[in-house]
């Protein structure tokens, strides 16, 4: 049995070695070198398939998300029209209670700037943005900034064609506030920032929304952020209110501008 195996053994290594001296002539070279240069194409058509199946997957998948967003943008465009009717048939009955009672009543329509961001903090912090338009824009410091109905911060530097805007994350940043209808003073921070100046009686709670207070008016409320913590500081006269911004900074690629003064 065991003399059996070895002929058996024997054999197939001389099979082998035949093959593989068989490779050396030009023949056998010849016929791998053909058949390589028609299986090759084969291969590379099937990388090119799956890879722009895959890039047709991806870019099936952005123009459904892009579909899905636009639907809702529509969706909001129709409220906010609306709203617009709403509000002309509030001036017009404001403007007929002001010839009665003889009180002026003037509507008055708020010039617009819109810019894209071009640069945030490099630090993480979001204490800042750089926006594409500045002085060639007509901009100037003190500038209110808003995306949707956050506020955004405040233009602090104007240069020729950008500007910097200092966001509510910033430690610079202070402006009038108000929260159940009493005015404070809202000061930036990160990631929390802080409203001054509460006293111990008012009725503040965590949920509470803190808008943007115009002294003159002529600025709309918007949204600084939401109370986040209450605590009192010792034998302080007043409380500790952290406050958390509404404005996701990263997220706004364009804003709109007030021209108004602050």
């Amino acid at each position: 049995m065991k003399r059996y195996g070895a002929k058996v053994l024997v054999l197939f290594l001389s099979v082998l070695l035949y093959f593989t001296n068989l490779s050396t002539l030009p023949f056998i070279n010849q016929l791998y070198t053909f058949l390589r240069s028609v299986v090759q194409p084969l291969f590379e058509l099937k990388g090119n398939i799956i890879e722009n199946t895959k890039n047709a997957i991806s870019t099936y998948i952005l123009l459904k998300d892009a579909n899905i967003e636009n639907q809702k943008l529509k969706k909001e465009l129709q409220a906010y029209y609306l709203y617009k009717v709403q509000l002309y048939a509030c001036e017009k009955e404001l403007q007929g209670l002001s010839k009665v009672i003889n009180l002026p009543f003037e509507v008055k329509k708020t010039s617009l700037v819109y810019a894209n961001v071009i640069a945030y903090d490099p630090s993480g912090n979001d204490t800042f943005i750089l926006i594409n338009k500045g002085q060639d824009a007509g901009l100037w410091e003190g500038m209110v900034v808003f995306y949707e109905d956050k506020l955004v911060g405040i233009v602090d530097e104007v240069y020729g064609g950008s500007s910097r805007v200092r966001t509510v994350f910033s430690k610079d940043f202070s402006i009038s506030a108000t929260s159940k209808d009493k005015a404070y003073i809202y000061k930036g921070g990160y990631p929390y920032g802080f409203l001054l100046h509460v006293n111990l009686e008012d009725q503040l709670k965590v949920g509470d929304m803190v808008l943007l207070r115009s002294p003159y008016k002529n600025l709309p409320p918007l949204v600084i952020g939401a109370i986040v913590n209450i605590s009192e500081e010792g034998k302080s006269f007043f409380k500790r209110v952290e406050v958390k911004p509404a404005i996701d900074i990263r997220r706004v690629s364009t804003c709109t501008l007030i021209k108004e003064k602050l």
